[in-house]
């Protein structure tokens, strides 16, 4: 879709759905590309209360990893919200070719539509990871979900190259963490899909439609569960109150699922996917794919804790223990346990 809105010229459409559509654009009055968030006409009234507080949450911040917001309007009716065009992958996409010698750009899906479904990245009651490892045709995950990764399928996860640059990513992304928690923010729909890495190897955290500040009322969001279930900590599926150990527990159950190539917990009913959030333990990484560093299985093992108390104590004591993995897997150290194993060997 080409022509105008407002001031913006629109280049084409990049995200779709039933909560609007996103677009890259112009912006005729900088000349700036962006991100333009377009809810659809008559929307829903807490879509246009989520767009403007995402506005109002991050408009005097800036900050490597997070996303910058740049303007908020309205134009025949329909509310929109300018964001920062964040070139680059996903962080899965991302992983899947790091240390390849190919262009980082996604590779087009032949009959594919115009733009990514964000219904599927916003409800995700199944997990986009076994389309996007179907799509990198690298695993074929036909044993059952709790089974051990095959030795081929652990000698692709547990690439150096691969777990460096996965610890440098989500390391880069408690940074961003640490910013908003800071500031009292929390994000409350982190996951995979919300992860974007530049070429220049930036992770940066995109979509904070639902962020909230920890003291605000609740009112916008009276007793319910908002987020997407898969990823989202049990006091938030129980629509209780939140606070920054929400959002690290969604950063344990992206870790996981980047480890494990699948997320912690596979039901596909939503109600027994939010029975398993709020009550079960997920399978250990270390009994999916032994041959993952012994430090990062740990910190899921922490990470996906139940009670908030038991989890880190914040993003950046997160962020030190993933940078010291990382610096170890890219100087070949078997210190820490972090060596890199021959699939069935569990890291020391």
């Amino acid at each position: 879709m080409r022509g105008w809105f407002g001031p913006f010229r629109l280049e084409r459409q990049v995200g779709r759905g039933g909560l609007g559509a996103v677009f890259r654009a112009i912006d005729s009055r900088t000349g700036a590309t962006v991100a333009l968030k377009m809810l659809p006409p008559g929307a829903d009234p807490m879509g246009l209360t989520r767009l403007r507080r995402e506005f109002a949450a991050l408009r005097t911040l800036s900050h490597p990893n997070i996303v910058r917001v740049l303007d908020v309007g309205e134009e025949d009716g329909i509310p929109w919200l300018a964001m920062e065009f964040v070139e680059g992958l996903s962080l899965r996409e991302w992983l899947s070719v790091v240390g390849e010698p190919v262009p980082l750009e996604p590779e087009p899906v032949e009959g594919a539509s115009e733009g990514v479904d964000l219904d599927v990245l916003f409800d995700e009651p199944d997990s986009g990871v076994f389309l996007a490892t179907a799509r990198a045709r690298r695993f074929a995950l036909t044993t059952g979900v709790e089974a051990m990764l095959s030795p081929e399928e652990q000698a692709d996860q547990n690439r150096e190259e691969r777990l460096a640059a996965l610890c440098e990513s989500m390391a880069q992304l408690c940074d961003g963490l640490s910013f908003i928690h800071a500031r009292g923010l929390v994000h409350r729909d982190l996951k995979p899909s919300n992860i974007l890495v530049t070429p220049a190897h930036r992770a940066i955290l995109v979509d904070f439609g639902l962020v909230k500040h920890v003291h605000e009322d609740r009112a916008t969001d009276p007793g319910r569960a908002v987020g997407t279930f898969r990823y989202m900590a049990p006091e938030q599926a129980r629509g209780e109150a939140v606070d920054r150990r929400a959002d690290l527990y969604s950063l344990g159950a992206t870790l996981y699922e980047l480890l494990a190539a699948r997320p912690p917990f596979t039901e596909q009913n939503q109600l027994e996917l939010l029975e398993a959030v709020v009550g079960r333990r997920p399978t250990s990484v270390s009994e999916i794919n032994p041959g993952a560093p012994r430090l990062l299985c740990m910190l899921c093992d922490r990470l996906l804790a139940k009670r908030p108390e038991d989890r880190p104590r914040n993003a950046s004591e997160i962020a030190s223990i993933l940078r010291t993995v990382g610096t170890a897997l890219l100087s070949r150290s078997d210190s820490f346990g972090v060596g890199v194993t021959s699939p069935g060997a569990s890291g020391t």
